[in-house]
């Protein structure tokens, strides 16, 4: 339940609003990174690619967020808008791949390159959802902020299993996600309350998404075969 408590005063400090912001989201975050942490080879890579389908479809709501910070010029001062769009790209830099060499997509994909793996999902009811302009911008980040958190833990699963480090510190920039927040919150764009009802439904509904891919292998014995694309 959204904590009525994180409105008003409460957050008109920064520095409080990031340490109550991490509280709220770690223990979600930590369950997820111990369930990824406990699948098999074969479970992995099918969540693997499912999730690779997402990191792809991701980008294209990604940058129309951004669009939709920038626009906010024509309400907020420019100093304001122009921190906005800057944080916010920094944040999702290994989406874009402005800041960094690999991003989620291209290690996602690096990962299951050499492997057997079938398509079961379809990220496209997921995704779009989530970055829509119609949603409230505090669903949008909530939601964001969950999909990254889930795309780190997958990364950093495939990186053990590949015997390799390059993922295994990298954590999500709460600092720019948190200046991004505090700053629409001032300026009555944002609810705090949407941010943790969004992330919490969004990690609930990636860690049921996760026990489905589980049991169908289990039930199938092997990795399941892809859906026709005429039955859809």
């Amino acid at each position: 339940m959204p904590n009525t408590h994180l409105s008003g005063t409460f957050i008109l400090t920064k520095a409080r609003f990031y340490d109550k912001f991490v509280e709220l989201t770690h223990d979600k975050s930590q369950k997820f990174r111990t369930i990824m942490y406990s699948i098999n080879h074969e479970e992995l890579l099918a969540v693997t690619l499912r999730a690779f389908k997402g990191a792809q479809l991701r980008v294209s709501g990604i940058l129309s967020v951004a669009k939709r910070l920038a626009d906010l010029n024509d309400t907020l001062p420019f100093e304001v808008t122009s921190s906005l769009y800057k944080n916010f790209l920094k944040a999702t830099s290994r989406d874009t791949g402005i800041y960094t060499k690999v991003t989620f997509a291209e290690y996602l994909l690096y990962s299951i390159h050499y492997e057997q793996c079938k398509e079961t999902y379809n990220a496209e009811t997921l995704i779009p959802t989530i970055y829509s302009p119609n949603q409230p911008l505090g669903r949008v980040l909530g939601g964001h902020i969950a999909l990254e958190t889930v795309l780190l833990s997958i990364c950093q699963a495939n990186a053990r299993r590949l015997n390799e480090t390059e993922w295994l510190d990298v954590t999500p920039d709460m600092d720019c996600h948190t200046h991004i927040m505090h700053s629409l919150l001032r300026h009555a764009l944002l609810s705090f309350e949407d941010v943790q009802e969004e992330f919490e439904r969004i990690m609930l509904y990636v860690t049921a998404f996760v026990f489905d891919t589980v049991r169908t292998l289990s039930t199938a014995g092997g990795p399941p075969p892809a859906p026709d694309p005429q039955t859809e």
